[in-house]
């Protein structure tokens, strides 16, 4: 499979994601669904909407007096294309994140978060890589289970977020095959009910050691949407700088109303998964 592709599939599956427009709570709504993203962007500076400070290299040139009009800028002055993310601590105390998914813990450089998941568990489905609506086509099979129709106790349990996509590389750094998982939320984690769709299993995850970047926006956004790709190419120099490593077969999406991340795991908690669980280790960082 192609780069070109590759990111295609991404884009695809972040259009498919995306919420409604303007990320507006509307009358009706279920709350969960729509956010406010005044009062985000009122409440919170990009540094703590991103989670990190970004590094000068991955921003535009300082306004320097130019018409402001239409443009967004940040707090240090520099002209920001894309919408700004939603602040985890905007979202988290009104849904089940991930634990630790909002991590406090300091970053060694700029760039990037650093962030240690606790193990739990999931639902996962095989993502279907030939199909054009490949991401509804995998949350499609994962609904039922969180919904209860697809769980053995044939109850709603709901999900946490953030929803994860898992991108698995071949030597040549090429797709191979990619899964989708829905966080199972607290109240169930312990002792999550079976599936009831062969397609559909639950397992459980270890601890790992991520590094991700995020964006937002609307999908109005002329620089929205080649977001994807420029993120990842923007962690790993971010990781290289620090003399950091990852992973190069894996590469990690996850995506909630109003935000979307990148993220790369680090090599040496993978590989020592690996090297447990079976595949030969052959990890290297880029």
């Amino acid at each position: 499979m192609s780069r070109a592709l590759i990111l295609i599939l991404l884009l695809v599956g972040l259009i498919a994601a995306s919420p409604p427009h303007k990320y507006t709570k509307k009358k009706g709504g279920k709350g969960h669904h729509y956010w406010n993203a005044t009062e985000n962007d009122a409440l919170y500076t990009w540094e703590q909407a991103e989670g990190y400070l970004e590094c000068e290299e991955f921003l535009n040139f300082p306004n320097l007096g130019q018409e402001t009009k239409d443009l967004t800028l940040d707090e240090r002055g520099y002209v920001r294309k894309q919408g700004k993310p939603r602040a985890l601590e905007h979202m988290c105390p009104t849904r089940d994140c991930v634990p630790d998914v909002n991590s406090t813990e300091e970053s060694p450089g700029c760039g990037f978060k650093r962030r240690t998941l606790k193990s739990g568990n999931w639902t996962t489905t095989n993502i279907n890589l030939g199909r054009v609506d490949w991401f509804r086509d995998a949350y499609k099979r994962l609904a039922p289970y969180r919904g209860g129709e697809g769980n053995s106790l044939k109850t709603r349990i709901g999900m946490g977020v953030p929803i994860i996509t898992k991108w698995y590389l071949d030597a040549n750094y090429t797709v191979i095959s990619a899964t989708m998982s829905f966080y199972v939320p607290s109240l169930y984690q312990k002792n999550p009910p079976a599936s009831l769709n062969k397609d559909v299993r639950v397992e459980q995850w270890d601890e790992v050691v991520t590094y991700s970047r995020t964006w937002g926006g609307t999908r109005d956004d002329v620089e929205y949407w080649p977001q994807s790709a420029k993120q990842f190419d923007y962690l790993s120099e971010a990781l290289s700088r620090e003399d950091l490593k990852w992973y190069s077969y894996l590469r990690l999406t996850g995506s909630y109303i109003g935000r979307k991340e990148v993220m790369l795991a680090d090599r040496d908690i993978v590989v020592r998964e690996i090297k447990e669980k079976g595949p030969d280790d052959k990890a290297e960082s880029e």
